[in-house]
């Protein structure tokens, strides 16, 4: 019932124009459940959809790099609304995505909290980022990427 509920939200958002969007928070074991699959992924390309009525909608073209859950591989297209609050993702960012998929369509559960993007910590390492466009990019707390990982394998 949740997963209709959010898949149904997702295509709401992305069909009508959006004037407040107020979202659910989701912990890592929410986001594992809630979610089709869980995925380590590059983004190759970001396409922005500005010609449909509504929301405009970017698609990101992801390379799945490994699988945590579900039996996503390969090359998969995310859609991914364009208003405050959606994840700002760009060709050549790696994140661990946690993807909704109804009817072939793949979409980030619980919008921005559905990204954590990969980056580096200056020290050679890597750490989380949550996928939120502003100013202030908030890191994921001291959680590594292998942390979360974890926490996501552990939540199946």
């Amino acid at each position: 019932m949740r997963k209709a509920w959010l898949a149904v939200a997702a295509l709401a958002i992305m069909a009508g124009p959006a004037a407040a969007t107020t979202l659910l928070p989701l912990d890592v074991q929410g986001l594992t459940r809630d979610s089709t699959s869980v995925v380590v992924g590059r983004v190759v390309a970001a396409t922005v959809l500005d010609s449909q009525p509504g929301v405009p909608l970017t698609q990101l073209t992801v390379d799945i790099e490994e699988t945590l859950k579900g039996g996503l591989s390969g090359t998969v297209v995310v859609n991914n609304p364009g208003f405050q609050g959606a994840p700002d993702l760009r060709a050549s960012d790696e994140a661990v995505l946690f993807i909704y998929t109804r009817d072939g369509t793949h979409v980030l559960t619980g919008l921005q909290q559905g990204s954590f993007k990969i980056v580096s910590d200056g020290r050679g390492g890597k750490q989380l980022e949550r996928g939120i466009p502003s100013k202030d990019k908030s890191t994921a707390g001291s959680r590594s990427v292998d942390a979360l990982i974890t926490e996501i394998l552990s939540a199946e």
